[in-house]
């Protein structure tokens, strides 16, 4: 497999060499670098990067989430935004941009890496037509099929245990795989049987059929997997559970 070649819009010196090495330890590949808008422009087309790390802040003059606009109108390729800028304001920004991701300053060596890998992982179930297909037949309320590399995989609702919000999509676990999908937890959520599944946490449904355990603030699954139950929906989960 060849190395995923990165592009990165980053103004401060520092932080774009560190940048760069920590990518270059990853096992990535740095096919360029710009510090401002306009020279961004010219070397990512130049590049042809497979997906792009921007910074919000670029100096005076348009700035990353300009940019996010050109790469999405002309470019089509994924991105994500590593910055500080968090503001409201700005985030209402990113979000018409709809990122790969988003990384915040300071990050963690691996937590970048892996959210790498799962942007990239996303963007090629989106370019190819595939994610979820959830049967619009009989069995519909039984099962529905998901892209698993170059083929669907049939799948009952009954072996998933658990789904963990990440980002943009949503990881689904059964016992003996996960599948990574380009929908939010909430679009997964809707689709689910209202029956078995349960929003636990903002970043969690599970299986209510797998509880094993319901501790104070989180719950064992089967599988051992311990799951955090906030505050906010601990009081329907108790309704939803046999008490004696």
């Amino acid at each position: 497999m060849s190395k995923l070649k990165l592009f990165i819009v980053e103004d401060e010196s520092i932080i774009m060499d560190y940048l760069e090495q920590c990518l270059l330890d990853a096992g990535f590949e740095v096919v360029g670098k710009a510090d401002n808008f306009d020279s961004a422009k010219k070397l990512v087309q130049d590049s042809k990067p497979d997906l792009l790390l921007l910074d919000i802040n670029l100096g005076a003059g348009p700035d990353g989430v300009d940019l996010a606009h050109f790469v999405n109108q002309q470019l089509k390729i994924p991105f994500l935004f590593v910055t500080s800028n968090t503001d409201a304001k700005t985030l209402d920004r990113v979000k018409l941009t709809n990122p790969a991701g988003f990384i915040m300053k300071p990050f963690r060596k691996d937590d970048l890496a892996t959210q790498i890998e799962l942007a990239w992982h996303a963007f090629q179930i989106r370019k190819s037509n595939a994610g979820v297909v959830f049967a619009n037949s009989v069995l519909a309320n039984t099962y529905f099929f998901i892209k698993d590399k170059q083929k669907l995989v049939k799948l009952a609702y009954s072996d998933i245990s658990y789904v963990e919000a990440c980002d943009n999509y949503s990881i689904l676990y059964t016992k003996e795989s996960k599948f990574i999908i380009s929908y939010s937890l909430k679009h997964v959520e809707a689709k689910l049987p209202l029956k078995d599944f349960l929003r636990v946490h903002r970043s969690y449904l599970v299986n209510i059929t797998q509880i094993s355990q319901i501790n104070p603030k989180s719950l064992m699954l089967m599988d051992g997997k311990e799951i955090p139950v906030s505050e906010a929906h601990r009081a329907e989960l108790l309704k939803r559970v046999n008490l004696f």
